[in-house]
């Protein structure tokens, strides 16, 4: 009778990102080769490389998408007359538009406390909410609004929260991106229009919010105009697309 030999072999196989990969132990009736040891760490160090691409891939589309920002409209220049809000003849107006449902404005409103928090007036500060015109289409539009956003936004001085159904409010404003931020001075011209962050849900230093700061301490502003970070405000009934409850953030 001929003996047979058994070779038992097992591996484990770390790819340069720290993930390792190990082979189970597998049973021969004849010695591993060289061959066969070389073809398994080239398919391992294939998968590694695999690995690697997906993951660049993914960080390159997560960095492209944070610095895309939103749409902007063209802003009135002076205050509108016929607008339902009144502005502030003694001071600075600020109206921002605010998706209450949109996790890149949490990082607008924590601006927007670190602005006011160094401001020795605060200027008059009206967040146009945004509702759904269909009440039916999601909640109420008092369940629609109540989320942590416009909660922090009601606990800041001088801050007033209005209703804005579809936007309406906003978009006459030129406003279409939920964080777009304007500043109107005490004779009612326009000195600012923009964003409030660096780019999407992230806060750090940026033009809009040194502005801000700038005017409210009586120096001149820094910018006039930057872009906006945020989600798009749903102008109509039909476009549930930005606030479905998937995507809500109460």
């Amino acid at each position: 009778m001929i003996p047979v030999r058994l070779t038992v072999f097992s591996y484990t196989y770390c790819t340069p990102l720290g993930i390792c990969v190990h082979s189970p132990a597998q049973f021969s009736d004849k010695p591993e080769t060289m061959s066969s040891t070389n073809t398994q760490n080239r398919w391992l160090l294939l998968i590694g490389v695999a690995w690697m691409c997906a993951v660049a891939t993914g960080l390159g589309l997560l960095t492209d998408y944070s610095a895309q920002p939103g749409e902007i409209g063209e802003s009135p220049k002076t205050w509108p007359t016929e607008s339902p809000i009144s502005r502030n003849k003694d001071g600075f107006t600020v109206l921002i538009a605010v998706h209450p449902r949109c996790p890149c404005t949490r990082a607008t409103v924590d601006e927007l406390e670190g602005v006011l928090a160094k401001s020795e007036t605060a200027p008059r500060t009206i967040a146009l909410i945004f509702e759904p015109l269909d009440e039916d289409s999601i909640d109420t539009n008092e369940e629609f609004s109540r989320t942590s956003i416009s909660a922090k936004l009601s606990k800041l001085p001088g801050v007033e929260l209005i209703a804005d159904p579809g936007s309406l409010i906003a978009q006459s404003f030129g406003a279409m991106t939920s964080g777009h931020t304007l500043v109107y001075s005490p004779d009612g011209s326009l000195v600012y229009s923009g964003g409030l962050t660096p780019t999407r849900a992230h806060t750090g230093p940026n033009t809009g919010s040194s502005t801000l700061t700038s005017l409210f301490k009586g120096d001149q502003p820094i910018a006039q105009l930057a872009p906006v970070y945020g989600c798009p405000l749903c102008p109509n009934a039909s476009d549930t697309a930005c606030f479905t409850k998937k995507d809500s953030t109460p």
